[in-house]
């Protein structure tokens, strides 16, 4: 039954204040390699099968490219942009080619949102157009300081001319710039190798995805230091992963002060290791 306002009948709305953000967590950002977690994990979703990441130290920002199936302008307002959409609604699992999500409660996304000054989000499907729009982080403080609801904060227009390097030739996919990063790029080339290698090592092996940084391709061999220094390794199942057969090749250089030991889990496979 539609409520009395005044003279006219209208339906009640519910409305959430942009203040939500910050209590949900806008402020989820902890690190540079938090973020990057976040949008490769977005690109792993989207069925790409190779991630570039470009980072531009002297001007504190940095661009994430994918070829993932991209996005509509429907898919960019009611999914992208909104805040706590499950990508596993209605039973679904997994991407149309079959991966497990790795999203969930639709919220790490703010992390992103907290990064950097401005983030700008241009997406296309293939034989699309580019859609788009910038968030900048100042004016959406304002908007939060004012208690505006979503409606009222409308995205900015992206320009061309700053995506020309990496849109030519892409033919479909999601394209971030992050500019202004907070606290700033932190971390050598090599430490941020590793790291991403270590926060997406079981994607290492999937022949069907890769990850760039600067144009250099990750690999499980970007972890060799560390295997050098893990000394307990216990393998579940028979899995063949090169990361495991690289420590096994570690320890048996000095048996004496390492332990490597087998399990049998049913319907289990990995490894778990200290260092």
């Amino acid at each position: 039954m539609a409520a009395v306002m005044g003279n006219k009948k209208e339906p009640f709305t519910f409305e959430i204040s942009l203040s939500v953000l910050n209590h949900l967590g806008r402020s989820l950002y902890r690190s540079f390699a938090t973020v990057l977690g976040e949008a490769i994990s977005n690109s792993w979703d989207a069925d790409a099968e190779n991630v570039h990441i470009y980072l531009d130290r002297n001007h504190n920002s940095f661009f994430i490219q994918d070829d993932g199936i991209g996005m509509t302008a429907d898919d960019f307002q009611n999914k992208f942009l909104r805040i706590g959409y499950s990508k596993r609604k209605g039973g679904t699992w997994s991407s149309p080619a079959g991966r497990p999500f790795i999203g969930r409660k639709g919220i790490g996304k703010l992390a992103l949102l907290s990064c950097a000054e401005k983030i700008t989000v241009i997406s296309k499907i293939e034989g699309g157009s580019y859609i788009g729009g910038v968030i900048d982080n100042s004016k959406l403080d304002a908007a939060i300081t004012e208690d505006l609801i979503p409606k009222q904060y409308p995205l900015g227009k992206w320009s061309s001319r700053s995506f020309a390097k990496y849109s030519k030739g892409h033919r479909h996919g999601t394209i971030i710039h992050f500019e202004g990063v907070k606290e700033g790029i932190r971390g050598s080339f090599s430490f941020l190798t590793k790291t991403i290698a270590l926060y997406f090592r079981f994607s290492l092996l999937d022949p069907n995805f890769n990850i760039f940084l600067d144009d250099e391709k990750i690999t499980y061999k970007d972890l060799n230091d560390l295997a050098d220094k893990t000394q307990f390794l216990w393998t579940i199942g028979d899995r063949k992963d090169p990361y495991v057969d690289a420590l096994k090749a570690t320890f048996s250089d000095s048996p004496d002060v390492h332990e490597i030991k087998a399990l049998k889990i049913a319907s289990v496979e990995g490894f778990a290791c200290a260092i």
